[in-house]
């Protein structure tokens, strides 16, 4: 039980000393009077009791130290996209800010945090703030589990600056079209003029077209195969998690199969188990991605020697969008008469 001790005849001369979960005694000083002092120790065992108490000598880990720990913790679990970002978002924008602050000095600074997003937001889109707020969450939310702080200080603050979302802008078939020649005009040529039909009307991602290998094709029943999209992480092209190039195949396996995701492992993945999948190509564009195959003598059917240029152009690693001419949503839409969101 917590008893008290006046450690001098100060206004704060009291002290109080109680029975951690370990059995060790744990101690506060600095209470005005006894009372004072036996009520806040009797607290702290109800606390213990409920299975409530949070360590004070926890709760002053600092956030860098908390943050280099779920890290090291949780990437080995980690898509190589999602960890890279992390370790970005990380080192640029929470360390300089956060890292010396103990966790609990976060739980009870909403106004600082505010101030900081305010900042976020002068220098970077809605869409990167929230994104780099939500990690700084997910960080927090470990320390709630993890009994470092009560609760998380980021519930209930408005990430988004209130501003109105700009106008989707919506392609026709026809735009897709004169834009898929404007490419084949450009040094993209045929490979250009495939690629901007294909994102408008199979519904795949860009990374998962302009990745497509020749193996992935299923000529008789005219689809390709989504199973590793092309990745781009520091510079450098991944496939199945294997750095790959123009020359060099990736070596995944010729026939799409759904692998357990508990299974299969972090080797470059769809995002979900749904995306893992076949698309149907339209038969007039299966013909001309039929015809692109037969021109190309590399494994990539989008960055062989006659075509370089789609070299490169796919999403960057923590960029949550996509690139390209014509971006459409990874849903199956095969109808010509369908319109596709447009970027650029």
């Amino acid at each position: 039980m917590a008893y008290t001790e006046q450690e001098n005849d100060g206004p704060r001369g009291w002290r109080v000393r109680y029975k951690r979960p370990d059995g060790t005694w744990g101690r506060a000083s600095g209470f005005s009077s006894d009372t004072a002092a036996k009520n806040w120790g009797l607290e702290q065992e109800a606390l213990i009791r409920r299975n409530m108490w949070i360590d004070p000598r926890d709760a002053e880990t600092p956030f860098g130290e908390f943050a280099e720990e779920w890290f090291e913790a949780v990437s080995p679990r980690l898509e190589i996209t999602t960890r890279v970002k992390y370790r970005s978002y990380i080192d640029i924008h929470l360390m300089p800010q956060w890292r010396a602050w103990p966790m609990i000095g976060i739980f009870n600074s909403y106004v600082e945090i505010e101030a900081w997003l305010s900042k976020l937001h002068d220098e970077y889109a809605d869409t990167s703030v929230a994104s780099i707020f939500a990690t700084f969450s997910t960080i927090l939310n470990a320390g709630v589990r993890a009994r470092v702080i009560p609760a998380n200080p980021c519930y209930g603050i408005r990430v988004t600056g209130g501003e109105f979302e700009n106008e989707r802008l919506v392609a026709s078939p026809v735009q897709a079209l004169r834009a898929a020649m404007r490419l084949h005009e450009s040094e993209m040529g045929l490979a250009g003029f495939t690629l901007c039909l294909l994102d408008f009307y199979s519904g795949g991602r860009w990374g998962e077209l302009v990745g497509q290998e020749r193996h992935e094709y299923d000529e008789v029943n005219r689809a390709i195969g989504i199973r590793f999209p092309l990745k781009e992480i520091n510079g450098k092209l991944l496939k199945a998690g294997v750095e790959v190039s123009r020359e060099a195949s990736s070596r995944v396996p010729e026939v799409l199969t759904v692998t357990p995701r508990r299974v299969r492992g972090k080797r470059g993945r769809t995002k979900t188990p749904a995306g893992t999948r076949w698309i149907q190509v339209p038969s007039g564009i299966a013909v001309i991605y039929e015809t692109l195959l037969d021109r190309s003598r590399g494994s990539f059917v989008f960055t062989s020697p006659e075509a370089p240029c789609c070299e490169g152009r796919t999403s960057g690693s923590g960029s949550g969008g996509r690139r390209g001419t014509v971006a459409t949503p990874s849903v199956p839409a095969l109808s010509i008469t369908r319109r596709r969101s447009c970027r650029g």
